[in-house]
């Protein structure tokens, strides 16, 4: 896991003054050493976080024997030890242990077919001097991030946007339709970034740059069509298919040569994953558990017993809310780009926390997406039946009687009830601040793509079940877009790697296999952990991973609120409407509505705009 960036340029080569700092933006991706290479046309800088193979070795920018091939490589390739023999079996030579020099090897015998045999997270560059071209790819979920810029005669690229602030002559301006994205949702769906001339690579995508210019081409992604199924297999049945799989998927995610770890919320997803890989280790597995204190939404005693069942080396990180007060801005500055997601504050921290013992961690990201875990896919189908029974006038007069006065709860509901189709409902329920806010929020400069990511993505998969419709879109883009993201960022300021084993591309293509994934609740996986745990331990609601934004928004971070909502600031980036903000910010201070979650994007949003732009600029 580390930190890559480059530059190619066919007229002005990157001086190695620029390639340094494009190196020293990702210091915290790689904090163990770093390296820049150049010659007259390509340069390439890299930071590394030592996993596989920690000897000098392995560093990057490695080479192949006879200089023509340089690779600066980000994420772990799973089955390396495989695909290392296969190569040796050609007559390759092996200088290290490490997984980067096999990418390097395969390309030589296997050119652009060796993406497709890579199973892992990557994202990785590779300057073939012989051909004159940069060639580069992104693993299939895009778990790890290639950001890049085409500026003329020359191409940037990077891990993380503060790289492409350190070359010369580039502009960057904030994208209207992506700020568009980020507010409606909290995210900026790929291959868009909130920067205008800034683009991340699609996942499971390849790509070269040569003097013809820019060729982008796909290697997989997620399908389009139900694949055929066996419709009479049952849960258990569908638990029993994905066994092998599943532990295959958490098996090779457990090869290190540094310290590793699980988290472990007490959960289904990361207790299955923590009960196999226990199984699968030889001493006792370290879990890692971090809550609020005080708060009644902690689950380090569900995960605590779900530990001792296992037999793991648990250790609970509880949080003093002060602590996260406190360091408020200045952890919601350390994303590199602006995360609307309120759950990135905690898990900046727990990763902070889990760095001081180990390097890796195992997760439980994906499953929710997987095999139908939000609660918001059971208020979907719920909305669809009604929708059958109760005619939309109906819906919406008595939407407009009851108004606000129901509370939150109640309106929401009956507005999900009152979309006219399943996209808006289920566009509606991913989202944070709704369509009819959005019409007078933005200002007009800030124009929606048509279509945008969402409706794109469920345009293209019109042959699913409506609810395995809204689960598929989701991984193209919440999963990939805010969660993954979020776990990069928050893990990677801390030089920890996270590694999703329920993410696994074989696990996910035997998902797809199984109709039943589609059934609310995530039945298949209950029925594998309980193989494992006592349904006693797990069968219980479900927790979310945020903050209590709306208590503190009016509490001890009120102050941070209106400052950056405040109507002079937001009037000078010329990006919302600052009367409407303001109303939406006095309706939630005064305790009439809760809209903690959707101003905490907008803050998140100026607290990143500060730091890359500066508090004065504006941004439209």
């Amino acid at each position: 896991m580390c930190g890559i960036a480059g530059y190619v340029s066919w007229d002005a080569p990157p001086s190695a003054a620029i390639l340094r700092a494009m190196e020293k933006a990702l210091v915290h991706r790689g904090p163990d050493e770093g390296s820049i290479w150049s010659n007259e046309v390509c340069g390439l800088a890299f930071r590394r976080l030592r996993i596989i193979d920690l000897s000098p070795l392995a560093a990057q920018p490695m080479s192949n024997e006879t200089g023509d091939l340089r690779l600066i490589f980000n994420g772990e390739i799973y089955n390396f030890p495989e695909l290392r023999e296969q190569l040796e079996a050609l007559g390759h030579k092996f200088k290290s242990q490490s997984d980067s020099e096999v990418v390097l090897h395969g390309y030589e015998s296997w050119g652009k077919s060796l993406f497709e045999k890579l199973r892992g997270m990557f994202a990785f560059a590779i300057w073939d001097d012989r051909q004159q071209q940069l060639v580069f790819a992104r693993d299939r979920l895009g778990k790890k991030p290639f950001f890049f810029a085409v500026d003329g005669g020359r191409f940037v690229f990077g891990s993380e946007l503060p790289v492409f602030r350190h070359v010369p002559g580039l502009t960057l301006t904030i994208s209207p339709a992506a700020f568009n994205e980020y507010v409606e949702f909290g995210y900026v769906p790929s291959p868009n970034t909130i920067l205008q001339e800034v683009k991340e690579l699609p996942a499971g995508h390849f790509g070269t740059w040569n003097r013809q210019g820019l060729s982008l081409h796909s290697f997989w992604a997620l399908p389009e069509t139900p694949p055929e199924r066996d419709e009479t297999i049952g849960m258990r049945a569908g638990a029993e298919t994905l066994e092998a799989p599943f532990r295959d998927a958490v098996a090779c995610r457990l090869i290190s040569d540094v310290p590793l770890g699980c988290f472990l919320s007490g959960g289904i997803d990361s207790s299955l994953v923590a009960a196999y890989a226990q199984d699968l280790v030889s001493g006792r597995l370290k879990t890692y558990t971090v809550g609020f204190k005080n708060s009644p939404m902690s689950e380090s005693a569900d995960a605590a017993q779900v530990a001792r069942h296992l037999g793991t080396d648990h250790h609970e990180i509880m949080i003093s809310p002060e602590l996260v007060i406190d360091e408020f801005v200045e952890i919601v500055s350390q994303s590199s780009e602006p995360i609307g997601d309120d759950s990135f504050l905690p898990t900046f921290v727990i990763s902070r926390e889990t760095r001081r013992e180990v390097t890796v961690a195992l997760s439980g990201d994906g499953g929710d997406e997987l095999f139908c875990g939000y609660t918001k896919y059971n208020q979907f189908a719920m909305a669809r039946r009604l929708r059958r029974l109760v005619p939309s006038a109906v819906t919406n007069a008595t939407l407009s009687l009851v108004g606000h006065r129901g509370g939150d709860r109640v309106t929401k509901s009956l507005e999900a009830l009152a979309a006219p189709n399943d996209e808006s409902a289920a566009r509606w329920l991913s989202s944070l601040w709704k369509e009819s806010e959005l019409e007078t929020l933005l200002e007009p400069a800030v124009s929606r793509s048509e279509p945008d990511a969402f409706s794109a993505s469920w345009n293209r998969r019109r042959e699913f079940s409506p609810l395995e419709r809204f689960m598929v879109t989701d991984m193209d883009t919440y999963l990939r877009d805010d969660i993954l993201v979020k776990v990069d960022r928050a893990s990677m300021a801390h030089g920890l790697e996270v590694r999703n084993p329920l993410l696994d591309q074989r696990f996910v293509t035997a998902a797809f296999q199984l109709a039943g994934r589609a059934r609310p609740g995530k039945t298949i996986l209950r029925e594998m952990l309980a193989n494992r745990v006592p349904r006693r331990l797990f069968e219980r609601p479900k927790h979310g991973f945020g903050m209590p934004v709306n208590d503190w928004y009016r509490g001890p971070l009120r102050s941070v609120l209106e400052r950056y909502t405040a109507s002079a600031r937001i009037r000078r980036r010329g990006l919302l409407n600052a009367e409407t903000l303001q109303r939406f910010v006095q309706s939630h201070l005064s305790g009439r509505r809760d809209f903690g979650r959707k101003l905490h994007a907008i803050v998140a949003f100026e607290i990143w705009a500060d730091r890359f732009f500066g508090e004065s600029e504006a941004l439209a």
